[in-house]
């Protein structure tokens, strides 16, 4: 799949925006490096039919940027033709399309399909989107088991929204024994790949005292942790976060406080937040 001459002279004029920090539920990031992200380098490599550029002109396309009007029948289109090259980020973009319903009528059994394919190469992404199915029963029939498979095979690739998943069925007693202390262990590894929401997790079995004696100067540190990983991508989460310290820092007194207040700034040594040179093949932001 080539280009066509408008598109080209879009990539000839464009200037890709900056990359976003790592979140769950969009498109992967644009291939960092000088050729996929200069137009004109970027169209010369099209015109050799590289997927990873077809994939970066695809994510202009859902994003609407770089000059171009948003369009995700044309993502749609540019994404199919990385996949169809095993280009497994691709893969991930054209399920996250049909499980979102966007620029096609919503399919969770053809997300499934997209997804699979790249986790059967070994796409951390595509893994844990296929747990996430398997666990909430859409596209396919409701099998925690099977979500926990999945969602330990992404977390063995380091992923850390798979480690808060294999964590959560832990707490939860879905498809495994519940285990409070196999939950706070991978919550901690989640913290580890700077997971915004395992922060929060962490805090809450501090606070309930699943995590040992309930300890609330620990609980708001590890809130007060979580409040500076979270982004604009996670509004929910964070508004939730933000909800629970409030609640907690209103039964401490100032020597508490401060205790908490000096917890969370050796946390934050101790978890420093990620750093990313290079996208990872089928990173999501």
């Amino acid at each position: 799949m080539k280009p066509s001459a408008a598109v080209l002279a879009v990539l000839v004029a464009l200037s890709f925006p900056a990359v976003a920090a790592e979140q769950e539920e969009t498109f992967t990031i644009p291939e960092v490096g000088a050729d996929y992200l200069d137009g004109k380098k970027l169209s010369k490599l099209m015109e050799r039919s590289d997927p990873k550029a077809a994939t970066n002109i695809g994510w202009l396309f859902a994003r609407g940027e770089g000059g171009v009007k948003q369009n995700f029948k044309e993502a749609m289109q540019w994404w199919k033709f990385a996949a169809s090259r095993g280009y497994t980020p691709a893969m991930n973009n054209v399920g996250l399309l049909y499980a979102e319903g966007q620029g096609v009528e919503r399919d969770y059994e053809e997300a499934f399909k997209w997804w699979m394919r790249a986790a059967e190469r070994g796409n951390a992404w595509g893994m844990n989107a296929v747990g996430d199915l398997y666990e909430t029963g859409q596209g396919v029939e409701k099998n925690y088991e099977l979500a926990m498979n999945w969602y330990r095979e992404a977390a063995r690739e380091g992923d850390g929204l798979a480690q808060w998943n294999v964590g959560h069925l832990h707490h939860e007693g879905l498809g495994v024994e519940r285990s409070t202390a196999n939950a706070l262990e991978w919550y901690l590894q989640s913290v580890t790949s700077g997971h915004a929401p395992a922060f929060t997790s962490v805090g809450r079995m501090h606070e309930d005292g699943s995590a040992g004696a309930a300890d609330a100067v620990e609980a708001f540190a590890w809130y007060s942790l979580a409040a500076k990983r979270y982004t604009d991508e996670h509004p929910a989460d964070r508004a939730e976060n933000r909800l629970a310290m409030q609640k907690i820092d209103a039964t401490l007194d100032d020597e508490q406080r401060a205790r908490g207040e000096a917890r969370a700034a050796a946390l934050d040594q101790q978890y420093p937040k990620p750093v990313k040179t290079k996208a990872a093949d089928g990173a999501a932001i």
